[in-house]
């Protein structure tokens, strides 16, 4: 799923995002925050995105090969057949 801010500038373009929707292609949604950083979940203030970029640059961090390598294991976990 992919979110779009889209401005309609007619009346036509509206109606053809509607028959979109009535077919189940598209869902328009009624009202956006767009102060808000788009995250799964609760959607962050401005305030909390802030505070929470400060915190992944001070943090500890790991290399690209290690983080892959870490998913290469994660991934082979998972797709163990369960019995």
């Amino acid at each position: 799923m992919q979110t779009l801010t889209v401005e309609i500038t007619n009346d036509s373009a509206l109606k053809v995002l509607q028959d979109l929707q009535e077919r189940h292609l598209i869902n328009i949604l009624a009202k956006t925050n767009l102060n808000s950083p788009v995250f799964p979940g609760e959607p962050l203030t401005t305030d909390e995105f802030k505070e929470l970029i400060l915190n992944r640059e001070n943090g500890s961090s790991i290399s690209l090969k290690e983080a892959n390598d870490k998913w290469a294991k994660k991934k082979k976990h998972l797709l163990k057949p369960t019995r």
